[in-house]
């Protein structure tokens, strides 16, 4: 018997995957690992997936400070 999952095709670059993949050994979100660019995860963990995300950038950006 065939079974469908609601998903959704995510394009990203090869180091945001690589984030991608570390995050899903917590929640197991991702469906199908299609290649180095593309992802294929399930549409309920979408939401936080995109917040997980937003997090990690706003953790990791750097802003130049203005000189006085």
């Amino acid at each position: 018997m065939v079974k469908a999952v609601k998903g959704v095709f995510v394009e990203c670059d090869p180091a945001t995957r690589e984030v991608l993949l570390k995050l899903n050994e917590k929640d197991k979100f991702i469906i199908e690992d299609l290649d180095k660019t593309h992802l294929f995860i399930n549409s309920t963990h979408l939401d936080r997936v995109k917040w997980a995300l937003d997090e990690l950038m706003n953790e990791n950006y750097y802003k130049k400070e203005q000189p006085k």
